[in-house]
This record gives structure tokens, C-alpha cells and sequence, in this order.
């Protein structure tokens, strides 16, 4: 009867020992990275560069918005792909790494093939 319960006991004891393992796997599989973005010197660049065009008004919005869209395009990717949570530089105090160069490069190939 005592060695009944003491199998019964360690079993119990085994399947919470693994619910709990199985569990602090799947949270840490699913908890995503954190990295920093400096969205204002990418705008700042491109305003910089688009500047030193000439441009007219429409021409001047088409490549705002292709821009655009290919920075939303390239930082929703990187998300996806990294499980990644992206912060604005100025809200990151230290720690995350900076992604800034690699969604900057992203942009521009995306720009380069047209939006």
C-alpha cells in the first residue's frame, strides 16, 4: 500500500516536473526579441536625399509614399521573420540591438525594385 502511494506520488510529481518544463519552453520559444529602430534618422536621410532632387509636387508624393511603403513593408517583414518586437531608438535605454543599417539597406533594395 506505501509503495502504491509513493508510485502514485512520484508520479504526480513527474507529470507537474514536465507540465512545468513544457511550459517554461513554450514561454520562452514565444517570447520575442526586442530591437531598437532609429526611425527618425531613416526619414531624415530620405528627406535628405530626396531633397537634393528635382522634383515636382507629384513626383516628390510618389516617392514619399513608395518610401513609405517600403518602410512598413521592410519592418513588418523583419518582425515576422525574427518574432521581434521594434522599438523607436529614443525608447530603448540601452540593450536592444539596433536594426537601423539592415531595415535602411532592406529599404533602399525595396526602392531600387520599386516599391
Amino acid at each position: 500500500m506505501k509503495k502504491h502511494v509513493l508510485i502514485n506520488a512520484a508520479l504526480i510529481a513527474g507529470t507537474l516536473a514536465a507540465g512545468a518544463g513544457i511550459s517554461w519552453l513554450v514561454c520562452k520559444l514565444n517570447r520575442p526579441v526586442v530591437v531598437a529602430f532609429n526611425m527618425k534618422s531613416t526619414v531624415d536621410a530620405f528627406f535628405d536625399s530626396a531633397g537634393r532632387r528635382s522634383l515636382d509636387e507629384a513626383q516628390t508624393k510618389a516617392l514619399s509614399d513608395r518610401f513609405n511603403a517600403s518602410l512598413e513593408a521592410s519592418l513588418r517583414d523583419w518582425q515576422v521573420r525574427h518574432r521581434a518586437l521594434i522599438l523607436v531608438a529614443p525608447a530603448v535605454v540601452q540593450g536592444a540591438p539596433d536594426i537601423t543599417r539592415e531595415i535602411q539597406t532592406d529599404v533602399a533594395r525595396r526602392m531600387k525594385e520599386g516599391g
